[in-house]
């Protein structure tokens, strides 16, 4: 059986609740001006407006990271 982490990364993605606006095999478009590449296992290189945040390595630690920063923030 073969194994696509992209499949799986799309899956975290939906169960985060992280809109995805478009797919393009292992690249996704997200909501924000994010944009992830599936680099491969357990590698995953996160960009905003095309520039390049940081390689991931843990899809949990992504998606929160993502989802912390689609979040409106309040002024304080």
């Amino acid at each position: 059986m073969n194994y696509n982490e992209a499949d799986f990364v799309q899956y975290a993605l939906q169960q985060m609740e992280i809109p995805i606006l478009h797919r393009n095999g292992n690249y996704f478009d997200l909501a924000g001006g994010f944009s992830l590449e599936v680099e491969s296992r357990d590698l995953y290189r996160l960009s905003f407006e095309q520039w390049v945040i940081s390689p991931f390595d843990d899809i949990g630690t992504l998606c929160q990271f993502i989802k912390t920063n689609l979040t409106p923030r309040t002024n304080e």
